[in-house]
């Protein structure tokens, strides 16, 4: 299995439009991007996986994407450094639900032998609670912390 679409990679040099992230995600991956973009290769936005395979249906192939898009999981951003691919969930204040997105999104890409690397399941944020990033050190979840700006 593999991603539900192909990941569209662009260069790392990308800026301005982050398909279907939040206006206020989009401010803090900008301030991520100023201070970190030079580590890596490219970047995938918007990566969909899983989601629901409709069977025993006479529709075409593009409308089973698309139900099985609209069903699966969308990974923010998913970054290529060399062999490691960062599987990435912004958030401006991040809690246990980030934790869980980046968690799963490693879990469902490598079951599904989405990227062919090493995963790096990461938390992008400008605030995390101290309990969340207790546990996302127990977890092996990088959390990058990026000022306000």
């Amino acid at each position: 299995m593999a991603a539900i679409y192909p990941p569209e990679w662009v260069p790392a040099t990308h800026r301005g439009h982050y398909k279907h992230m939040a206006k206020r995600d989009g401010e803090v991956w900008e301030q991520f991007l100023i201070l970190f973009a030079d580590r890596f290769q490219a970047f995938a936005y918007d990566v969909a996986l899983g989601g629901l395979r409709m069977s025993g249906l006479e529709i075409e192939e593009r409308e089973l994407l698309g139900w099985q898009y609209s069903t699966g999981l969308k990974i923010d951003a998913v970054g290529r450094e060399g062999d490691n691919y960062w599987v990435i969930e912004v958030r401006p204040e991040a809690t246990v639900s980030a934790i869980g997105s980046a968690l799963c999104y490693s879990l469902v890409s490598e079951r599904d032998e989405v990227f062919a690397g090493k995963l790096v399941p990461t938390v992008v944020c400008n605030y995390m609670q101290p309990d969340c990033f207790w546990v996302a050190q127990q977890l092996n979840i990088q959390v990058v912390q990026v000022p306000v700006v």
